[in-house]
Parts: structure tokens; sequence; C-alpha cells
């Protein structure tokens, strides 16, 4: 029997309902579907339909895979548009009425400019004025240097560190995330971190405040990657409860999903 899984970033535009079937069956059995930049227009009215879509269609599809889901919604830095940020992030609330919306994200800083700096505070104060965690996402080129430009925004929040997941630790960021006191996502994908990775990792640095997900439907994604990285960990010789805290615990205090 597989592992219980939850997986902290998902993208299920990309998936098919068939991924997700193959998904649950690996081991699956709750997540987070993120906003992201990708398949709608960056303007205000682009992104509010962009989270319609993700509240209505996207969760009716999970709720259907038999994965429990929630939500995160926010604006990241690739799709900021020119104006219009401020219509967007007064309408956040609404949604999160539902219930179903867990996180503000994704999130992050691309170029570092001012702009992008500006974005991300004003959303992660706004995680904090509704007491919801937030997902940062580190960029995929330049890593390690951005990774550093994020963390010291990050520390200029009021959102605490431990309410913050950043995503897209590599083997040189995942120490500096983790010492200044947020969550390591470690994403295995073929675009940010091999299973192989993620594993020696984790059996290096042990499961404090690390957190793995896979980024499904993001680009080229492996569906079934997250089940082979516990499957290894499992081979590796770690502990059941060190396996459960990185594929399951940490994740499921942060989002608090009941």
């Amino acid at each position: 029997m597989a592992s219980e899984l939850f997986n902290p970033r998902v993208h299920p535009a990309g998936l098919s309902d068939v991924d997700l079937e193959t998904m649950q069956i690996f081991g699956v059995r709750a997540l987070i579907a993120v906003a992201d930049s990708t398949a709608h227009p960056a303007t205000p009215e682009g992104l509010l339909a962009h989270f319609d879509e993700l509240m209505g269609p996207q969760l009716i599809r999970l709720d259907r895979a038999g994965i429990k889901a929630g939500v995160a919604l926010g604006v990241h830095p690739l799709c900021l548009p020119r104006r219009g940020l401020s219509q967007i992030l007064d309408a956040i609330p609404g949604y999160l009425e539902t219930g179903r919306v867990l996180a503000i994200g994704q999130l992050g800083l691309r170029s570092g400019s001012e702009v992008e700096e500006e974005a991300l505070l004003a959303q992660l104060a706004l995680a904090h004025q509704f007491n919801r965690p937030a997902i940062v996402s580190a960029p995929d080129e330049d890593t390690e240097r951005m990774t550093k430009r994020t963390l010291v925004t990050l520390q200029a929040s009021e959102l605490p560190a431990d309410r913050i997941l950043l995503d897209g630790a590599i083997g040189k960021t995942v120490r500096g995330i983790r010492e200044l006191g947020f969550f390591a996502g470690l994403t295995v994908h073929p675009a940010i971190l091999p299973v192989e990775k993620a594993v020696a990792l984790i059996r290096t640095l042990g499961p404090e405040r690390l957190v793995l997900g896979d980024a499904a439907g993001f680009g080229a994604s492996d569906i079934v990657s997250l089940g082979r990285a516990a499957h290894r960990l499992t081979k590796a010789g770690l502990s059941q409860r060190v396996i459960s805290r990185v594929t399951w615990d940490h994740a499921a205090s942060l989002f608090s999903l009941e």
C-alpha cells in the first residue's frame, strides 16, 4: 500500500483526469492547487478568471478524484498586472470565506525589481491579516542569488517564518532557508530537483522544516515523482516517522487541511 502523501504545490489545469487518478493511486491523498502564471492574461480580469477556474471546475475535478484539496490564491511575479493589483488583492478575502482557500500563493521574485518586492510584501501582509500561510517559489533560473534576495524580503514581512513555505529549494539554498525558520520545499521535478538529490538532502539534513512536493502539472512534470521519492526514502532506510514528516505532517500542519 502506498504511503499517504500531501502534495503542497499542484497545477491542476496541466493535469488530465487520468493523471489525477494516477496520482491518487500512487498515494496522493491531499494537495494544494496553486494559482500560477500560465494560461491566463496578466490582467485583473484574467487573474480573477483564473481564480474562479481553480475554485470551480478544478476543485470539482479534484474532489471527484478522491483527493482532499485546498487552494492557494495569489499573484505570481511573472503575471503581475501593469495596473490593478489592488483590485485583485481586494477580491481575495471574498474567496477566503469559502473555506477552501488555505494559503496565499504562488508568490515570489523573478527579476527582484521594486515592483515585484512591493507585490510580494503586499501579499504577505494579506496572508498575515487573514491568518493564512504563504507559498513562495524560488525561480528556476539564478536560483541561489534570487533565493537569497527573496529571503531578505520575507524577513521584512510581519508573517512569521514558520507560516511560509519557500519551495524550489536546492542543495545550495536549503540550509539557509531552514536556518531562518522557514519551511523549505524540495520540489522533485525535472526542471527543479531530481528525486535522487532530494532523497540525499533529506538523508543528510534530517526532516526538520522540509516539505516534499513535485509541482505536478507545471511543465513537463512527473506525476508519480512524489510517490517515487517516498519509495526511495524507504529503500534508503529512513524510518516511516521521518518519511511521514516530509511527505505529510509538515504540510498538513502548515496548511491546516482538515
